[in-house]
């Protein structure tokens, strides 16, 4: 097995290759002049199953200073370098793609609308990819867009979240959730912990949601929400003010995907929300994760290298989420022993 690692998201590919217990292929990816992409792969790949890591959010250097990749920028890394190593005779080209660009645009809702995501699917098939992972789709239907010759494995988050509720959060909670999308996701959660479900009504015009309602009761309980992805923090905080506003004692946000757009961190800081939690399937810099902040970052590497180890030994990979105890065994650090 060989596993690569585009620029997007360097520290997940390593922390994947780590438990692993193996190398990143060497791929040396530079520009030309004018910002095209160049790739040269010195490992050599010929009957190699291989693995690409490569997430297609926008990325952000630790400093802020050096070269900003946008969304585009990731993609068309990814595809260059599938076809870098398809050309150098690989088995089988496997591509990690922790956080899926465009996947928010996924059904025609108004006239002449692409469905972008769509789009997407189709380029990486072109490319004669044979299998495709990724950490919560924001539909599930995505994985319809990819025919049979190329199958989707979608990972899911809520082992981890459902872990940090049961060690952090104490008290009567409920589970609210943030839009009717959500709902299954919340009310799987919230059954596991034999606590009830509630959900926000919003209604948008033209795009700007103009109402929102709550259909439950959260009064002096501590609220849990789940969701895919947060990006301005715009909704999620107006809804953080209508919980409080219906007595909620506080307020968890849980989500896999942290893109934090534009002034979604003031949003954040400034909102009734007392902690978002996400995951590392998107980079960002460590400095904006503090209690200041309000924000928190967990790590999923380890059951995206269990699913690449189980894909390449031929075993489920739904047995990460019907055998909890399993999960907890392998990301939970062993016990010292005494002496």
């Amino acid at each position: 097995m060989k596993l690569f690692s585009g620029t997007s998201n360097i520290e997940f590919a390593g922390l994947v290759a780590n438990h692993l217990s193996c190398q990143i292929a060497k791929a040396i990816i530079t520009r030309f002049k004018d910002g095209e992409i160049k790739i040269n792969i010195d490992d050599n790949v010929r009957g190699e199953d291989c693995f690409i890591i490569q997430t297609t959010s926008r990325s952000i250097p630790e400093e802020h200073t050096v070269h900003f990749n946008s969304v585009n920028d990731n993609l068309m890394e990814l595809f260059i370098l599938t076809d870098a190593i398809k050309r150098g005779s690989a088995k089988s080209v496997n591509l990690v793609i922790p956080y899926y660009g465009y996947q928010r645009q996924d059904r025609k809702d108004y006239s002449r609308a692409p469905i972008s995501a769509a789009v997407v699917a189709r380029f990486i098939e072109t490319l004669n990819v044979n299998r495709v992972m990724i950490f919560d789709l924001h539909a599930g239907q995505i994985s319809g867009f990819f025919s049979n010759n190329c199958p989707v494995d979608n990972l899911y988050a809520e082992p981890y979240f459902i872990k940090y509720i049961n060690e952090k959060i104490d008290g009567d909670f409920v589970f609210v959730a943030p839009d009717a999308g959500a709902m299954k996701t919340n009310y799987r959660v919230a059954n596991k912990f034999g606590v009830s479900t509630c959900s926000i009504f919003k209604n948008r015009t033209n795009g700007i949601i103009d109402h929102m309602m709550l259909i439950g009761d959260v009064r002096d309980k501590n609220v849990i929400m789940i969701d895919d992805m947060i990006d301005t923090g715009g909704t999620i905080c107006r809804a953080a003010s209508l919980l409080k506003e219906n007595g909620a004692k506080s307020i968890y946000i849980f989500v896999t995907h942290g893109l934090f757009s534009g002034d979604a961190l003031k949003n954040i800081k400034n909102s009734q929300i007392d902690k978002v939690i996400v995951t590392n399937t998107v980079p960002n810099p460590s400095s904006i994760f503090s209690e200041e902040t309000k924000l928190e970052r967990i790590d999923v590497s380890w059951m995206c290298a269990e699913a690449i180890n189980r894909l390449i030994n031929g075993e489920s990979i739904s047995h990460l989420y019907n055998d909890y105890e399993y999960f907890l065994e392998k990301t939970s650090p062993s016990p010292i022993k005494e002496e």
